[in-house]
């Protein structure tokens, strides 16, 4: 059996692989991708965490336990906490809460709500190697879950949003690069089957 990458990670791994990197300079030089561009699949992967919550909670929580040896904040700073999880992932949960509390939005809190520091201009111009895309698009897979496991009915609204939003291809400001981020669903029901088989890929990866 060959050692198990942990969930996050595999799905950073798979979403980051379809962001529009190009060679730094144009010409030459390493692949780099916009962070304008890592923003929408950090959602993605957020938005996949709720997912799974809602059509497998169990699965979530299994996840969530198995990360606690790794627990991430939403700071990037590691937390030496024992589970459960629910104690491993405290200040991430109090993020959710303070970001739900202060939400803007009328019907639903949305993810811009809850992470305003992603779109804030400091960021934009930023340029992530694709080894630092998987590690920035798979952080936001675990406040994903708790998201969805601890706040369902938010999650739940939030999902239906992201799944059924048009398509619309965006410039980066940088070359011409244009990028779309919508998710290509049509419907949660289709977002709760994708983040089923990515789950059930994960799980086979390591048998």
């Amino acid at each position: 059996m060959t050692e198990r990458i942990t969930f996050q990670w595999y799905v950073g791994q798979q979403l980051a692989s379809l962001l529009p990197y190009r060679k730094k300079g144009l010409i030459f030089g390493h692949q780099v991708c916009e962070w304008a561009a890592v923003v929408p699949m950090a959602k993605a992967a957020f938005s996949l965490g709720c997912s799974l919550s809602l059509a497998n909670k169990s699965a979530a929580e299994e996840i969530l336990t198995e990360s606690v040896g790794d627990a991430t904040s939403l700071e990037g700073k590691h937390v030496a906490i024992p589970p459960p999880w629910r104690t491993a992932f405290s200040e991430a949960i109090q993020y959710l809460e303070r970001g739900r509390e202060q939400s803007h939005s009328v019907d639903t809190v949305t993810f811009e709500d809850l992470y305003p520091e992603l779109m804030s201009n400091k960021f934009k111009g930023i340029l992530l190697t694709p080894e630092e895309c998987v590690g920035r698009v798979g952080q936001w897979v675990i406040p994903g879950l708790v998201f969805g496991v601890l706040f369902p009915e938010d999650a739940l609204s939030m999902l239906k949003a992201w799944a059924t939003q048009p398509g619309e291809w965006k410039d980066l400001g940088v070359g011409g690069l244009r990028f779309d981020p919508s998710p290509l669903l049509s419907s949660v029901e289709e977002a709760y089957k994708q983040a089923q088989l990515i789950y059930e890929a994960w799980q086979q990866s390591h048998i």
